[in-house]
């Protein structure tokens, strides 16, 4: 089922490929094994590489070492965090299509994006890789590969939900992704939990 072809089909041909993906008879104990397997992996790799990366560099009064003491470096945790990013994301994606008219099911859109994170393992130990071989360039990589995910995303919803433009459907998720970031900035804020004061005031 899995092939290397499919693979390469994924990252430069994502349309193809989530036709075939869709298509897929897939109990949904695999699903939920496959997401759990997923989000497994991508919590060791995330763990491994920000423990070579910022364990020894992130000074205590930085705002990101509040973000790394209290999450990167908890593995039980990352992996909770993976497994719940790739639910969220198949249920913004489900029905945020449905609300646009689409016709797309969770379980569809669930195989499309747990596949992507598949297909992220590989690239992010490359884009791991090329931090230690040149660090601009990675960043630029790093940009790219971010952009890369959010086309897929849009191709993913555009195939699963029957819409006839990928690229309408990258833009009103870039829209949505912000309207959704300046929310939970917000909800931070209405708290009292304003980053810029805290670094201000360790500074």
């Amino acid at each position: 089922m899995i092939s290397f072809k499919l693979i390469l089909d994924s990252i430069f041909i994502p349309k193809l490929a989530f036709q075939r993906i869709i298509t897929f008879e897939i109990k949904l104990s695999v699903l939920v094994e496959a997401t759990i397997f997923i989000a497994l992996v991508n919590a060791i790799f995330s763990y491994i590489s920000n423990f070579l990366i910022y364990s020894n560099s992130v000074k205590e009064e930085n705002l990101f070492y509040l973000y790394y003491e209290n999450i990167l470096s908890k593995p039980v945790l990352l992996v909770f965090l993976e497994a719940f990013k790739i639910l969220l994301i198949t249920t913004l994606i489900t029905y945020f299509g449905r609300f646009f008219g689409g016709k797309g099911s969770f379980i569809n859109l669930l195989k499309c994006v747990v596949w992507i994170h598949f297909i992220l393992i590989f690239i992010n130990f490359l884009l791991f890789l090329s931090i230690f071989l040149n660090i601009a360039f990675s960043g630029y990589l790093i940009m790219l590969a971010n952009i890369w995910v959010i086309w897929v995303l849009s191709e993913c919803a555009a195939k699963s939900h029957g819409f006839k433009s990928t690229f309408l459907v990258f833009v009103i998720g870039i829209i949505i992704l912000i309207m959704l970031i300046a929310l939970i900035l917000q909800v931070l804020n209405s708290n009292d939990i304003i980053f810029l004061e805290r670094v201000g005031s360790n500074a």
